[in-house]
């Protein structure tokens, strides 16, 4: 009986070992602790052009005493501590590169070679590269342009070049943005794991900036603890000529806003399609748009019960038509707005004679989604358009197409029709076209 009790013990433990094992809440293993000790000796100086490859050594510290050029390769090996003189900065241009090899034992630490004095940034033109591992980026992006700690640049050409790849990179206390992409510049495919707190300037008090065709490039990571949680995305940190999403992006929700100063999907020479996961928000500035540019380019918005997306505004204190709203010049079949919230937009379009249904004392059709074309079916399904300072959707087509909107969305606090009616085929109105109101 007592070798039974034994055994029927062992069995449990067995198997309570067992369940354990296949827990959702068993505790992740700790991350590998850095081995590295702390480099001695007189630092080996750095400056001017590299012209042949180098590598820096974990033995010795570094200095960068002066602004650097990379036009050949250089390998920093793991464990190594660069130190970088005030304002200095690495500009890794045409044959040149950056490989920082660290690893979770042995991360790279670029620091400022004087406390409290910021350092400036690693400055990448492709088709030089950066490929930094395991990396600790502390203290830099000083630059009275708000140029970030990393800032790549340099192109207008489609598909953008993507010549930074980042890997468990930590980016802190910056200056100003731990990351700008100018240009049409991103991040290289299979980044992953980026972390940047404590950065932003009054100018730009964001984490990252980018190009509008920086977007599907984000990596996974943290962008909090910074001056504002948000990511910022303007045409006017673009190329002047591709101001535009001229290609397929997927925006991922990275558990901060987007904060977007305008943003135009596809051109007359390019179309693109921007998809939004579930979770993601677009906070417009003051009297911006979400424009599709016509029929070629889609907006895939198909959030969920859980998770909608959000177009909202981006003020602190949000009001009625502080943004335009969502504005398609043409549509397809693709397109798709679910689960989606458009909220405190309705600003001025500057548009009129679309639809039947002006507001009172104007000729404006202004509206939170805008659709001048009809639809090929009711693509705007599950979704809520709340504190419009004009309507809620815009009709605004002559056809004999009559696609509602009413079926599954609800509407609030819209000042002028839930959705308005569109013109016949010949571009009549009636004398009192219906204008359904929301509560």
């Amino acid at each position: 009986m007592k070798q039974t009790q034994q055994h029927l013990r062992g069995c449990i433990a067995v198997v309570g070992l067992a369940l354990a094992a296949c827990s959702d809440t068993e505790e992740p293993e700790p991350p590998p602790t850095a081995t590295c000790a702390e480099p001695t000796g007189t630092p080996v100086e750095h400056q001017g052009t590299v012209t042949s490859p180098q590598t820096w050594a974990a033995s010795t510290p570094h200095l960068i005493s002066a602004n650097m050029t990379l036009s050949a390769p250089v390998t920093v090996e793991g464990c190594a501590v660069v130190r970088v003189a005030a304002g200095m900065s690495v500009a890794i241009g045409s044959g040149g590169s950056l490989i920082s090899a660290g690893s979770a034992e042995r991360p790279v630490r670029f620091e400022p070679a004087e406390q409290g004095k910021p350092w400036g940034q690693l400055r990448i033109s492709a088709p030089g590269s950066a490929r930094l591992s395991w990396t600790q980026l502390l203290g830099g992006g000083a630059s009275p342009f708000a140029d970030g700690t990393l800032y790549v640049g340099n192109s207008s050409a489609l598909p953008g070049p993507r010549p930074l790849f980042v890997d468990h990179v930590t980016i802190n206390g910056s200056s100003s943005p731990g990351v700008v992409l100018a240009g049409t510049t991103g991040f290289a495919e299979g980044s992953s794991e980026l972390t940047i707190t404590a950065s932003g300037s009054q100018a730009l008090p964001e984490p990252i900036a980018l190009n509008p065709n920086a977007l599907g490039t984000l990596p996974s990571g943290v962008y909090t603890g910074n001056r504002s949680d948000a990511l910022f995305v303007s045409p006017s940190i673009a190329s002047s000529s591709v101001f535009y999403l001229g290609q397929d992006a997927t925006l991922k929700d990275l558990g901060v806003p987007y904060r977007v100063e305008g943003l135009q999907v596809g051109n007359p020479d390019s179309q693109a399609t921007l998809t939004l996961e579930p979770g993601v928000q677009l906070r417009f500035m003051p009297g911006k748009t979400l424009l599709i540019y016509d029929a070629r380019s889609t907006l895939v918005a198909r959030g969920s019960t859980l998770k909608p997306i959000l177009f909202t505004s981006d003020k602190p204190t949000p009001a009625p038509g502080d943004w335009t709203g969502v504005r398609f010049e043409g549509l397809n079949a693709n397109d798709v707005l679910d689960n989606v919230q458009v909220l405190y937009a309705g600003g001025d379009c500057q548009c009129s004679s679309f639809g039947c249904n002006y507001l009172e004392g104007s000729f404006s059709v202004a509206s939170a989604i805008l659709l001048f074309s009809p639809p090929p079916s009711s693509f705007i399904t599950h979704s809520r358009i709340e504190h419009s300072a004009g309507h809620g959707i815009l009709r605004g087509w002559s056809s004999s197409a009559s696609v509602s909107f009413l079926g599954s969305n609800t509407f609030s606090n819209v000042v002028g029709c839930t959705e308005t009616t569109p013109r016949d085929m010949d571009g009549r109105c009636s004398a009192d076209p219906p204008c359904p109101k929301s509560p």
